[in-house]
């Protein structure tokens, strides 16, 4: 008996091993595909030394799988957005393009050949700074509104800030208004509830990547959808990094945000962007003139739609901001909550102050999460030690998202600056060409440097030798994520 338990113990000793062995094996023809060497080398080393552990965590979070049904309407999303797209390149050729710079023509260039969307001339922007700034214009909208509102944000609830803007849609749905609202399932999962009752009062819901225990309906349990936009009768249009909640729902963080405003040609480029949005989660292309109107030129900027997530397969927003940050000879500055870089971008970084461009981060002092910090400040020594400057934001969670370049192109948008918004979440971006938003941006980057405190290499260097454990070992979780 005792010889049959030892044999029984090898026989699984062994399969174990060859189990082991199978998953490392299989890594070693999976893993590298399609995927950054940092990121191939973290999960393999993961996976060569806890093989059983490391495929559960690559399983879960280490492809940006969709759900079956979900990819069926990602391929056929470019046919049912066809008639639109053909109408947004018939418009192109009565809205003129910009003159750029040569040196900066390859970005114009690029972008035209990564992003499904043209480039337009002929569009106004305008700034909103604060929640109630961008509440008291919204509803104005909302009011005048005559045939269609069309809402998509990451976080949306019905509270004191917000409570105006939801009154004012319901009012324009009772009033035969077309109103449509996608929330994403995961970030607005706490204020859910509320929000699809606004269907018993005419508003049509719908939620982005909505969670299923259902095999054809399952997806990466962390798949995002993080845009934020607008869209009022395809003429007037926001965009920008603005939840739609109060900035101080969660105490004792205080968000501070920006959104855009914008009318023109622009504007049928964010309703291409909610129309493939709603596609894929009612299954109904929006499509027709009454959606997609003949555009009026209302202003004298240029910019062009960047949208990126599983149902567009090229990370447009990275490759350009490469491509921006290579070929910036003055100053490039940036505003983002997470700065965690994948390794073109912070190499790209550093070589651009190294030959001589004043490179700027505006972070936040605090983060919200603990270990995304962690990760951010690890990042800190080698740019301060070749002359990046780096402030910290102490008031306030800052939020806003955008990065300027010469003080001439700007990229705004709701996109974060490190790998889950290149690679993984749906986000939406805008490239502005011409210097109009760069001097509004410049105005907000002053108004910023007056509250952010310079972080100097000394006093930097001073942190506890603890300090910088825990920042790089969250370092290490990079790639991964």
């Amino acid at each position: 008996m005792l010889g049959m338990i030892d044999f029984q113990h090898t026989n699984w000793t062994a399969t174990y091993v060859l189990v082991e062995w199978v998953i490392r094996l299989s890594a070693l023809m999976i893993i590298p595909l399609r995927r950054p060497p940092s990121a191939a080398t973290a999960w393999l080393l993961l996976i060569f030394f806890q093989p059983m552990l490391g495929m559960i965590f690559y399983l879960f979070v280490g492809r940006p799988r969709v759900s079956r049904a979900r990819q069926q309407k990602i391929d056929t999303l470019e046919r049912a957005l066809a008639p639109n797209l053909q109408h947004l390149q018939q418009q192109q050729a009565a809205h003129t393009r910009t003159v750029l710079p040569e040196r900066l023509q390859p970005v114009a260039q690029l972008a035209r050949h990564w992003s499904v969307l043209p480039e337009f001339g002929g569009n106004s922007v305008q700034l909103l700074e604060t929640v109630p700034a961008f509440s008291a214009q919204l509803v104005r909208d909302i009011e005048a509104a005559r045939h269609s509102i069309h809402l998509l944000f990451y976080i949306a609830a019905r509270d004191s800030a917000t409570e105006a803007i939801f009154d004012a849609l319901v009012s324009a749905a009772q009033r035969g208004i077309e109103v449509r609202l996608i929330i994403d399932d995961f970030g607005s999962r706490e204020f859910m509830k509320p929000l699809l009752a606004l269907e018993a009062q005419g508003l049509r819901v719908a939620r982005a990547f909505p969670r299923s225990k259902l095999p054809h309906k399952a997806a990466r349990f962390d798949l995002r959808n993080h845009r934020k936009l607008i869209v009022v009768d395809g003429v007037t249009g926001y965009a920008g990094s603005m939840n739609l909640i109060r900035p101080d729902s969660e105490p004792p963080i205080v968000y501070e945000d920006i959104m855009l405003r914008l009318q023109g040609p622009v504007v049928l480029e964010l309703q291409t962007v909610f129309a493939g949005d709603w596609y894929i989660e009612r299954n109904v292309m929006l499509t027709g003139e009454q959606y997609f109107p003949v555009p009026i030129a209302v202003g004298r900027e240029v910019c062009i739609g960047l949208p990126s997530g599983p149902e567009y397969p090229d990370p447009v927003q990275q490759h350009l901001l490469l491509s921006l940050i290579h070929v910036s000879t003055q100053s490039i500055r940036i505003v983002t909550p997470y700065f965690v870089p994948d390794e073109p971008t912070l190499i790209a970084l550093k070589t651009a102050a190294q030959r001589g461009v004043e490179v700027e981060l505006i972070l936040s002092a605090r983060l919200d999460q603990w270990f995304v910090q962690w990760a951010q400040e690890s990042y800190y020594t080698e740019l301060l030690e070749i002359g990046v400057l780096i402030r910290c934001y102490p008031t306030c969670f800052l939020h806003t998202k955008f990065a300027l370049f010469d003080d001439r192109i700007s990229l705004i948008g709701s996109a974060n600056l490190d790998v889950r918004s290149s690679l993984i979440n749906a986000e939406l971006g805008l490239l502005f060409y011409t210097p109009g938003t760069a001097e509004m941006l410049q105005r907000l980057l002053d108004r910023y440097r007056e509250t952010a405190v310079l972080l100097e290499e000394e006093t930097w260097a001073s942190r506890s030798r603890f300090a910088t454990l825990r920042q790089n070992i969250a370092r290490l979780t990079n790639p991964l994520l």
